[in-house]
């Protein structure tokens, strides 16, 4: 019987990991529209249940697994009380997650502002027509892939410098449809 306690405890703590990693406070949804015209605001439907989730079920199956292995081990009750305690104890666990999940987490993602100039910062493009100095010759254009899929977008240096096309390039931030973008060479130099 310690061995299922012991396996629990383990799986809850590969679970509540995993949940770390991979936050609860939102569900990404895909969307039609191209990365760099989506908007980052509050969505109430990607917002997880506060009671049915990886978190809760993360925090009963740890402490289940806790308190099972520890009563089994050092006290003498029966099998069927040491299940129906390791079950209560983890049952008030996720309690308490799902309140500190409904009162803490829930409610700052809600007022959480995003930026939507900022949503694709950091990522890899390639200068696809190239961007003159300050825009003088208009826009340059860099392309990039989201999940599988290619977008292109008008594009400028955010220092002003030229940059061939062909060259690997960091979106900076996408601003009124034209992203600004750096050498990845210079990204990779302050790394």
């Amino acid at each position: 019987m310690s061995a299922v306690f012991v396996a629990c405890f383990v799986a809850g703590l590969v679970l509540a990991v995993y949940v770390m990693l991979h936050g609860v406070e939102r569900r990404a949804t895909p969307s039609a529209l191209p990365p760099h015209e989506a908007r980052g605001g509050y969505d109430p439907s990607t917002e997880p249940s506060a009671t049915l989730n990886a978190q809760n079920a993360a925090a009963f199956i740890v402490a289940f697994g806790a308190c099972g292995y520890l009563l089994a081990r050092f006290t003498t009750l029966g099998a069927a009380a040491v299940v129906a305690i390791a079950v209560a104890a983890g049952a008030l666990f996720a309690i308490g997650s799902a309140s500190l999940l409904a009162a803490w987490v829930l409610p700052g993602a809600r007022s959480d502002a995003v930026d939507e100039r900022y949503l694709l910062q950091g990522h890899p493009a390639r200068v696809t027509r190239p961007i003159d100095a300050d825009g003088g010759g208009g826009d340059g254009e860099i392309a990039y892939e989201v999940d599988g899929r290619r977008f292109s977008v008008a594009a400028r240096s955010w220092d002003g410098a030229s940059i061939d096309a062909g060259t690997d390039v960091a979106i900076e931030r996408v601003e009124d449809g034209v992203a600004y973008v750096e050498r990845w060479a210079q990204v990779e130099a302050r790394l």
